[in-house]
C-alpha cells in the first residue's frame, strides 16, 4: 500500500529509502526536538527500522506517519500522520508532525494537518483522532486549532506530563475555510 496525498502547495506520501538523509536531519535537530520526549540520536539503521515499522502499519491498517514535500520545489519539508497511541490509554490515534526548520511558518503544519485528518476521518474510517502538545509549544497547538480541533483539556502521554490535548471527531470535524474563503 501506498498513500499520496495532495493539497495546493504539498504532498504527503509513503516514506521512501531517499528520505533517509532529511528525515535524519530534522530528526537530530535540537530545535525540532525541543518539545519532543528525549531519545537517541537517529541513525541510517534507526531510519531503516523506522520505516520498515511505518510500512508495515501502512499496510496493516491504512495509516502511519508519512513524508511531507513541498509540491513546487520537491524538497522534503517533514512528516505528518496518525498512529495508535503507543501506550495503555485506550484506542486512541494520534495525529503528530514534525518540519524541517527551513519549513516552519510557511503554514505546511496546518495545511498537511488539515488534509491528513481529512483522511483519516473520511476515506480511512476513524471516528476521532487526537493530537497533543506541550502548554509552551504554543506553534503545535494553535497548528491544532487552525485545523479546526478542539481543546480536551491536560493529559499525561508518552511519559509527559500536561500536555495540552485536541480532538477532531468524524461527527463535527469539518476541514476549515482558508483566507480565500475556498476549502482548505
Amino acid at each position: 500500500m501506498s498513500t499520496r496525498i495532495e493539497t495546493s502547495r504539498l504532498v504527503i506520501r509513503t516514506f521512501e529509502p531517499r528520505d533517509a538523509e532529511a528525515w535524519i536531519a530534522m530528526v537530530n535537530d535540537p530545535e525540532v526536538n525541543r518539545f519532543l520526549p528525549p531519545g537517541p540520536d537517529v541513525t541510517m539503521e534507526t531510519f531503516q527500522e523506522v520505516i520498515e515499522r511505518r510500512h508495515a502499519m501502512e499496510r496493516e491498517i491504512g495509516y502511519t506517519m508519512w513524508a511531507v514535500d513541498d509540491k513546487t520545489t520537491g524538497t522534503f519539508a517533514g512528516q505528518c500522520g496518525i498512529r495508535p497511541v503507543e501506550e495503555d490509554a485506550g484506542p486512541e490515534i494520534d495525529l503528530a508532525y514534525h518540519y524541517t526548520r527551513a519549513s516552519w511558518n510557511k503554514g505546511y503544519g496546518t495545511e498537511a494537518v488539515i488534509a491528513v485528518l481529512a483522511h483519516g476521518l473520511g476515506p480511512v474510517g476513524l471516528d476521532r483522532i487526537m493530537a497533543v502538545a506541550m502548554p509552551e509549544n504554543t506553534g503545535s497547538w494553535r497548528v491544532m486549532e487552525k485545523a479546526g480541533m478542539r481543546y480536551e483539556g491536560l493529559v499525561n502521554y508518552y511519559g509527559l506530563e500536561g500536555l495540552k490535548k485536541y480532538v477532531a471527531d468524524g461527527e463535527w470535524w469539518r476541514p476549515p475555510h482558508d483566507r480565500s474563503g475556498t476549502r482548505a
